[in-house]
C-alpha cells in the first residue's frame, strides 16, 4: 500500500485528471471550464500525463465496460482490506465508466496493466458523415474530440499500435488525447498528418489541402514515403497543398480564422467567389454556384456570418460586386459588371 502512495504528487495529478475528465464528460460544460482546464493542463508535465492515462483507462472502459467495472470494484474493495456488496447489474453509461476511472485511480489501480490490450490486431472502424448544412460534435473511443463541418465524412480505426483516419473532402477540427504509443495519423491525399496530441483544423477540398494548428505541434510528410522526413508545422502556422505538387507551404497564420466555421463564421482573405459558393453549398444546404469565369474569379475578403440564408446572401452582396438569383433549386451569383 505504501508504494501505491509513494508519490503524493503524482496522487494529487491523478485525483484532480479523473475529477477534470468527470467535468468535462457533462453535456453542460462551457467555455470556461474547458480554459480552466486548459490553463490547469498547462502548469505541470505532470498533469498532462496524468490526464493522458485517464482518457487511455476511458478508452478501454468504453470497450469493455462491464468487464472492467468487475475488475475496478473487484481492486478498490481489495485495496480498502473489505468485501464491498456489488450493486445491481446495470448498463455502465458515460457518468459511471468516468467515476470509475476516478476510483481506479484515487486507489493507485493500474487498469492497463490488467492484462486487456487498449486496441485489439483486427481494428474497430467508424464512419462519420454530416449531410449539407449539418455539423457534428464526436468524441472517439481514445478520447480524441472532433468536430466535423458540413458535407463530411471521415473513416476512423483503431490498430494496436496507432490510431488511422482516411479523410476525404472534408473538414474538420481534430483535438486530438495524448498517446505517444499509439499516434494518431490521417491519410488525406497525397499526404499523412502523424499528430500525438495537439488541437488542429484540417480542410480537403478539391484536391487542396490546409492544415492549420492551434496547439501542438503536427508532422507532414507524403504518403508515399511514411517514414522518410515531414514538415513540422507548429501552433500559429499553416500548412498549405495541393495534390501531385512536390512541396507544400507553410506559412504563419492567426489560428482562428480556420477554426470559425466552428461558431457559424466563414473567413477569408482575398478568397475567389468559387471558393466561397463551394463552401456555402455545404453549409447551406442547397447548391451554390457562379455563372460564369468572370463572376467565379472574384475576390473577396470578409467575415461571413452563416445564419439565415436571405441574411448569408444579403451580406455576401455587401462584400462583393454581385447579384443573387434564388432559383427552385439553387442560388446563382453572377458579377454585376457582367449583368450590364
Amino acid at each position: 500500500m505504501d508504494q501505491l502512495r509513494a508519490d503524493p504528487d503524482a496522487d494529487r495529478a491523478a485525483e484532480a485528471s479523473a475529477a477534470w475528465f468527470v467535468r468535462l464528460q457533462d453535456p453542460e460544460a462551457g467555455v470556461e471550464d474547458w480554459r480552466a482546464f486548459e490553463a490547469w493542463l498547462s502548469e505541470a508535465p505532470a498533469h498532462r500525463e496524468a490526464y493522458a492515462r485517464v482518457e487511455r483507462i476511458w478508452a478501454e472502459l468504453d470497450r469493455d465496460a462491464e468487464a472492467l467495472a468487475a475488475q475496478l470494484d473487484g481492486a478498490s474493495a481489495h485495496l480498502r482490506g473489505g468485501e464491498r456488496r456489488r450493486p445491481p447489474r446495470r448498463s455502465a453509461g458515460p457518468s459511471r465508466r468516468a467515476a470509475l476511472v476516478g476510483g481506479a485511480l484515487a486507489a493507485g489501480v493500474a487498469v492497463i496493466g490488467t492484462g486487456v490490450a487498449l486496441w485489439p490486431e483486427r481494428p474497430r472502424t467508424e464512419v462519420y458523415t454530416t449531410r449539407p448544412g449539418e455539423t457534428r460534435r464526436i468524441t472517439l473511443a481514445d478520447g480524441t474530440r472532433v468536430q466535423l463541418s458540413a458535407a463530411s465524412t471521415i473513416r476512423v480505426s483503431f490498430f494496436r499500435r496507432v490510431r488511422h483516419v482516411d479523410m476525404g473532402d472534408a473538414e474538420a477540427v481534430f483535438d486530438v488525447a495524448h498517446d505517444p504509443q499509439r499516434p494518431f495519423v490521417i491519410a488525406v491525399g497525397d499526404r499523412e498528418v502523424k499528430v500525438v496530441g495537439t488541437e488542429f483544423n484540417l480542410r480537403r477540398r478539391s484536391g487542396h489541402t490546409a492544415l492549420t494548428v492551434r496547439r501542438g505541434v503536427v508532422e507532414v510528410r507524403p504518403a508515399a514515403a511514411p517514414t522518410g522526413p515531414g514538415t513540422r508545422v507548429t501552433a500559429g502556422q499553416q500548412l498549405t497543398h495541393h495534390d501531385g505538387e512536390p512541396v507544400s507551404t507553410l506559412a504563419t497564420v492567426a489560428p482562428d480564422a480556420a477554426f470559425a466555421w466552428t461558431t457559424g463564421q466563414l473567413v477569408y482573405r482575398d478568397a475567389r467567389l468559387a471558393e466561397i459558393a463551394s463552401d456555402l453549398t455545404r453549409h447551406l444546404a442547397v447548391p451554390v454556384r457562379t455563372a460564369d469565369a468572370q463572376t467565379a474569379d472574384l475576390r473577396v475578403t470578409g467575415v461571413l456570418m452563416v445564419d439565415r440564408e436571405p441574411d448569408v446572401l444579403r451580406r455576401l452582396q455587401a462584400y462583393a460586386p454581385i447579384s443573387v438569383e434564388r432559383r427552385a433549386d439553387e442560388i446563382v451569383l453572377k458579377s454585376r459588371a457582367a449583368a450590364r
